[in-house]
Formats: C-alpha cells, sequence, structure tokens
C-alpha cells in the first residue's frame, strides 16, 4: 500500500533530523477501528522541525518530496512525492499537541514496521476539532468497538476546544 511505503519513507527522513512524529488522521484511526478504511494521505504530528523549517523542507525536497507549506508559519507541510503519494505534516504548535505526542503509544503497522500513534482519545479529540464528516465517521467506528476510552480526559479537551457537544451527540449514539 503507498501510504504505508509513503509512511516508512517519511519516517526515516523525520528521523534522520532527530525530529519526533507520530502517526495522526485515518491511518492513526485505522488502529482503533474494528474495519479499516482507505486513505489517499499519511498525516503525521511533528514535535518540532528539528534543525528549522528551510532545513525540513530541503531534506524533503533531495528525498524527492515536493514541499508546499499550507500557511506561511509552515504549521502545515503539504507534500507529494512521484512514488509515495500526499502526506501533511503538522507541526505541533499547542499545549495540548505537545501531550498528545508524549502520550502516542508504538503500534504495529506491518508485519515489520512500527510507529508512535496517538491515542485513541487524542485521535479522538483531533477528529472533533476537523470535524468533517469522514472524521465524525473515524469516530463513530471507534466508538464501536467499544474500547475502553479516558472519557474525562476527551471532554477536558472537547470543552477546551468548544466541540464538547459534539463529542456528547457522538458518545450517546
Amino acid at each position: 500500500m503507498a501510504s504505508r511505503t509513503a509512511l516508512n519513507h517519511l519516517g526515516k527522513v523525520l528521523d534522520g533530523l532527530s525530529i519526533r512524529w507520530v502517526l495522526i488522521g485515518a491511518l492513526a484511526a485505522n488502529r482503533y477501528r474494528a474495519t479499516p478504511r482507505l486513505t489517499n494521505d499519511v498525516d503525521l504530528l511533528l514535535a518540532n522541525t528539528g534543525e528549522g523549517i528551510n532545513v525540513l523542507e530541503a531534506t524533503l525536497a533531495e528525498a524527492g518530496w515536493s514541499v508546499h507549506r499550507a500557511d506561511p508559519g509552515g504549521e502545515l507541510l503539504r507534500l507529494t512525492h512521484a512514488d509515495f503519494g500526499v502526506a501533511d505534516l503538522l507541526v505541533a504548535g499547542t499545549r495540548y499537541q505537545d501531550l498528545a505526542i508524549q502520550r502516542a503509544v508504538v503500534e504495529p503497522i506491518d508485519d515489520d514496521q512500527y510507529a508512535s500513534v496517538l491515542t485513541p482519545e487524542d485521535i479522538i479529540v483531533h477528529k472533533l476539532i476537523a470535524g468533517r464528516y469522514q472524521d465524525l465517521a473515524d469516530i463513530e467506528a471507534i466508538l464501536d468497538t467499544e474500547l475502553t476510552l479516558d472519557e474525562e480526559y476527551i471532554e477536558q479537551w472537547a470543552g477546551f476546544w468548544e466541540v464538547l457537544d459534539l463529542w456528547e451527540q457522538l458518545n450517546k449514539r
């Protein structure tokens, strides 16, 4: 699968720059869904940019990635690669994102590949914040697995991000 190959390739680039990263988005949600869904991209949350955004961009370009800053500060980088497809790199900029990175757990991605992945609670919070149809469907699919969740944690951060009503609606289904 191209997204897993992209994850492996990006992981090596980021590890080479000593940048801590965690898997977010659909690939992360798939770790906690009963049945995975297809996705066309890889989403990563970065703890920092290592030696700086310019060095990160240059290193990614050397590795064959086309880099576009989706915002002027470089907090979101949209990447494309002829062989590996599309990826989004989000640089942590909030106390919550730093905490989510610290809470991440190492999970198997393939038979021989492991990655740090957001906890199900942090995936839920991220997807509540994004609030798109597919994000809400991912939350519902995670809830359908009947995982034991730290609901107090989810409620705390959902309240902070002003999406507590949405969480309560989804959690009552």
